[in-house]
């Protein structure tokens, strides 16, 4: 999620056979129709201005795991493949050292809850392609880049180490479905967050993993501007071809998540707000069809209390099954409180957008039609 708030084709028969046979037993959650969810939790805090890897918060303060409480609750509702946002500094509080026992201890346990309940996982740095980092009294933001120039600027090895120690710990646990290598990199200059995400993966499959690796694009991984802010094609050289693409969708005016105008307002200054369900996503999955790779949304939500946008959730959710594509909503977590994009239930009751992503979730093995208009029944 950006922090002013917070496609993939099926690959033919073939090709997948042929990943079967020469990479071993073949993990599929990145590819086909489907649905799951963030449990968003263990980043929190990290936006905030003091925030660094010397002043970290407190765990059950100022961020939070998911309880076995939250993983049962998704499970019990289909959506079993989980996106799990983590904070880099949390989990290496110095570059290229070792990682954190104790951060590192509940990330395995959140995936022995999600082994309990059948859930598959995705690690997400939720980082934004930066580390904070304080010196003396002083926190800088540094971007990681493929060549350092600038002074805050660090060198993209240290997110490759960052990785390969990560790696060790988890790439044999029955939960782990992909990596997600970062969290929506943005206003990255000429850090070059492309080569730097090729070496990441370089140095995995050098190091004998072979977990897919989601890539999330820059530009805040908008799948709107997929082509304005990412090369005109695939820059991941992965010799297990286990690579997926990640983009993010919000159907609010500036795409940024907030929903701060009703469904209502937006329509009332942009009458083509219905069709967005639709429209957003073609640049992303039309660019990862003509390439023929495999791309995922990594988030997407509408608000809880604002039913005006149940259309083009609809109209969103059936044209990702129609493109056989996978897709985490954002957000679960039981520390939202009122947040408007918490998937939590309310006064006992499954919110809306919940309720219609699960049906879809559902339904993904069924064919679903191409729906244009925005003007889509809801589900009941």
């Amino acid at each position: 999620m950006p922090p002013c708030s917070s496609t993939q084709r099926m690959l033919g028969a073939g090709l997948l056979l042929l990943l079967t046979v020469s990479c071993g037993k073949m993990n599929d959650v990145s590819i086909g129709a489907g649905f799951g969810i963030n449990l968003a939790g263990a980043e929190f805090g990290a936006l905030e201005s003091d925030f660094s890897n010397t002043n970290l918060g407190e765990n059950g303060k100022n961020y939070f795991f998911p309880s076995n409480e939250v993983f049962a609750y998704y499970a019990s509702k289909g959506l079993k493949l989980i996106r799990l946002p983590l904070s880099w500094e949390r989990l290496q509080p110095q570059l290229g050292s070792d990682l954190d026992p104790t951060y590192m201890s509940r990330i395995l346990e959140c995936l022995d809850r999600a082994s309990q309940h059948d859930c598959s996982v995705v690690l997400d740095i939720h980082n934004y392609g930066r580390y904070r980092y304080q010196n003396g009294s002083q926190v800088r933001e540094l971007i990681v880049a493929a060549q350092p120039s600038k002074e805050n600027e660090i060198d993209g090895a240290s997110i490759v180490n960052l990785w390969l120690r990560l790696s060790e710990e988890v790439r044999h646990h029955p939960a782990i479905a992909a990596y997600g290598l970062m969290n929506e990199p943005h206003d990255m200059a000429g850090a070059d967050w492309h080569t730097t995400s090729n070496k990441v993966v370089h140095a995995l499959r050098t190091a004998g993993d072979e977990n897919w690796i989601w890539i999330a694009g820059d530009g805040w991984s908008s799948a709107e501007r997929w082509e304005h802010n990412n090369p005109a094609t695939p820059w991941i050289n992965d010799s297990l071809n286990r690579i997926a693409y990640e983009a993010h969708v919000y159907f609010d005016s500036d795409s940024s998540g907030k929903y701060v105008r009703s469904f209502a307002q937006e329509q009332q200054l942009d009458p083509r707000t219905k069709h967005r369900g639709h429209q957003r996503i073609q640049p992303f999955i039309n660019w990862c069809e003509r390439h023929n790779v495999v791309g995922v949304i990594g988030e997407f939500g509408v608000p809880w209390d604002d039913t005006g946008w149940l259309p083009v959730l609809e109209q969103f959710l059936s044209e990702i099954r129609r493109r056989n594509i996978k897709a985490c909503a954002w957000s679960g977590g039981q520390y939202w409180g009122d947040y408007n994009l918490s998937m939590q239930p309310r006064g006992g009751y499954d919110v809306p957008p919940l309720t219609l992503t699960a049906w879809h979730n559902s339904q993904a093995d069924r064919p679903t039609e191409a729906q244009p208009s925005g003007d889509n029944p809801i589900p009941r």
